[in-house]
């Protein structure tokens, strides 16, 4: 099974419909979107109500899609993503079998700054001890957040959690993907960094041969 991800898109339309031009060209099996999705227009009162507004664009972009789209929502989200179409799912807390794989997903981060999917390593703790146990050796596992100490590097230290390193370690999962960090952007083991920051760069994975592929802006 190949998979696209890419994270921290930021409302740039642009690089949603080149994200479907580009399923359209390698085929992967489903779209993952890591969170840091949606953008804040100008002509709105509020950040919740221009992010509804893109929130509806985006989903009209990537409803015109067949394959399955799975998201997450990240710590610069205000609302969820909410989209109309049946292939565009949310895998926050869930699980979802696809083949031979399963996908689940955390969309809180540590606290960044100041944003809604923001929650203490407690209670992300608290959570993530909900979906512990369906998770496994076939888990595609998809958070925001990095895990502590990997690809998690800032001018002010490590923003990774450390729940979530542990439930890696402790389920042994097939990979895990995440974004959050726009400079850490890469692959370490098992562990792949896809935040765009607003660029048009993405990562195909292969579940099967664990291989990886750069494309677009990898700078």
């Amino acid at each position: 099974m190949r998979i696209l991800a890419a994270s921290d898109i930021h409302g740039r339309h642009d690089v949603y419909r080149w994200l479907v031009r580009l399923t359209a060209d390698r085929c992967p099996d489903a779209l993952l979107l890591a969170g840091d999705l949606l953008g804040v227009p100008d002509g709105f009162e509020t950040v919740e109500a221009a992010q509804q507004s893109d929130a509806a664009a985006i989903g009209s972009i990537l409803g015109a899609l067949s394959l399955p789209v799975y998201y997450i929502m990240g710590n610069d989200d205000a609302i969820d993503l909410q989209p109309e179409a049946r292939t565009i799912r949310s895998l926050n807390l869930t699980r979802i079998d696809q083949g031979e794989y399963n996908f689940i997903g955390y969309q809180c981060t540590l606290p960044f700054m100041g944003g809604v999917f923001e929650k203490s390593e407690e209670a992300i703790s608290a959570d993530l001890a909900s979906i512990r146990p369906v998770m496994d050796e076939r888990t595609v596992l998809v958070t925001h957040s990095p895990a502590l100490g990997i690809l998690d590097g800032t001018l002010r230290g490590h923003a990774g959690s450390a729940s979530i390193r542990d439930a890696i370690v402790e389920r042994g999962v097939r990979v895990h993907i995440h974004g959050h960090i726009h400079e850490s952007f890469g692959r370490s083991g098992a562990h792949f960094n896809v935040a765009a920051a607003g660029r048009r760069r993405a990562m195909l994975i292969d579940l099967d041969a664990m291989a990886h592929e750069v494309v677009g802006d990898a700078a």
